[in-house]
């Protein structure tokens, strides 16, 4: 049949809010872009030149797809747009495109297995186990005390994460994060107190190139849910750079040697641990919005041109400003939404960049346990940390979710 597109073609894994960016960028690169989604609205397939209804953890899919059309669409690289940077491993293998082995993308992708190399590398982390049954987790809650953390082996925004303080919440705790793993296990971890951080890196040719630290600040506990992020870090320059030279040193630990990777920091009295290490672009809006608002850098302009085989382009690497860009959620009362109001206003207020919402009125909000609960973001940004947070509070009062409760059987059943 010959080539559709003369292009270079990219697969994009994911069509969302959050990957609608990267694939504006894609585009803007004079790219051919395929981009895939499970869900046939998602944005993102609009802008695409070929979209794929297709969940971006269909490994085996994705890789049909991808031999068959390699030729027709001139399959030049492939980028992970979300959580999924095994499918991505697995595309770039069968085709022969850049990209990192498998085994370390499956080793960036669950807990367990980068806890293992890590704690035997002795990279600062903190110490954790995997475990199956109650019985399991009993005995390593003996060893570790309390609190602990009970997580999710492979799972992302938070889900089936908790702290416990006390041995009668382990149950339903170990079945929500072993519900939230496609390992049906959990890892058990010892919990730490402390500033956290994220931390964005490309590397190429041996050169960790940095994208900037962000500080992240959470709420609802025992639910760890990220409520915001500023973006850059406040952090004095040398602890940055101790920072740095640990996701470093991590990465290196987990056999990433090529293209993006961003880290979970978090700053303790004993110094900084690493959380994890996933191998692909920060979400949360940090690699689409908030790091070119303050800084300039383009991690996902960057992390296109590689995976194309392209020089990343100075532009993209290159810092060019430095301002304060705040990134955070409001969060309506649970239940169903009445109505929403005065979004466009609030996108009209000076240094408002952005504001997602992801809900409709008749649609329900549940009771927040993980990040993917958030219904809507602001971004907004200044001169100042003091500037970007006043332009983030006036927008956040200016909109309206307005919702009724629900009853609590009903929510169940959701």
């Amino acid at each position: 049949m010959g080539n559709i597109a003369e292009r270079k073609g990219i697969m994009i894994l994911g069509a969302g809010i959050m990957q609608v960016p990267l694939i504006r960028k894609a585009k803007d690169a004079g790219l051919f872009v395929i981009a895939s989604d499970r869900s046939a609205s998602a944005p993102g397939l609009k802008l695409a030149d070929h979209p794929v209804v297709l969940d971006i953890k269909d490994i085996k899919g994705h890789v049909a797809f991808a031999l068959a059309n390699k030729e027709r669409f001139n399959i030049s690289g492939v980028v992970a747009g979300a959580d999924c940077a095994v499918t991505a491993a697995f595309i770039s293998e069968a085709l022969g495109l850049p990209g990192i082995p498998v085994d370390v993308a499956e080793r960036s992708n669950n807990k367990w297995l980068m806890k293992q190399r890590w704690l035997k590398d002795r990279i600062p982390t903190p110490w954790a186990e995997e475990v199956l049954s109650l019985t399991e987790a009993k005995k390593v809650l003996r060893k570790l005390g309390l609190p602990c953390m009970v997580k999710a082996v492979d799972n992302a925004a938070s889900r089936g994460s908790r702290r416990i303080g006390f041995e009668h919440e382990l149950e339903e705790a170990l079945m929500d994060a072993k519900n939230h793993s496609t390992t049906k296990t959990a890892l058990i971890e010892e919990y730490v107190e402390g500033m956290e951080q994220s931390v964005e890196m490309i590397i190429h040719r041996g050169v960790h190139h940095r994208f900037g630290i962000v500080d992240r600040f959470f709420g609802f506990m025992p639910f760890p849910i990220e409520i915001g992020h500023t973006n850059p870090s406040n952090l004095r320059f040398d602890t940055q750079e101790k920072i740095y030279k640990l996701v470093e040193d991590a990465a290196v630990s987990l056999g990433i040697k090529f293209g993006p990777y961003k880290a979970d920091t978090i700053l303790t009295k004993k110094g900084p641990m690493v959380l994890e290490l996933p191998a692909r672009l920060s979400g949360g809006f940090h690699s689409q919005y908030t790091t070119p608002l303050s800084t300039g850098l383009e991690p996902q302009k960057a992390a296109i041109a590689l995976a194309v085989g392209m020089e990343m382009p100075e532009e993209a690497i290159t810092e060019t400003q430095r301002r304060v860009t705040v990134c955070k959620a409001i969060f309506p009362e649970p239940g169903m939404v009445k109505s929403i109001s005065n979004i466009e206003r609030a996108k009209m207020i000076r240094g408002v960049n952005e504001v997602f919402v992801t809900v409709r009125p008749g649609d329900v909000i549940p009771r927040y346990r993980n990040c993917a609960d958030r219904v809507c973001y602001i971004i907004a940004t200044g001169d100042t940390r003091k500037e970007a947070e006043a332009v983030w509070s006036k927008a956040a009062s200016t909109i309206k979710i307005n919702t009724r409760p629900i009853l609590e059987e009903y929510e169940a059943a959701l």
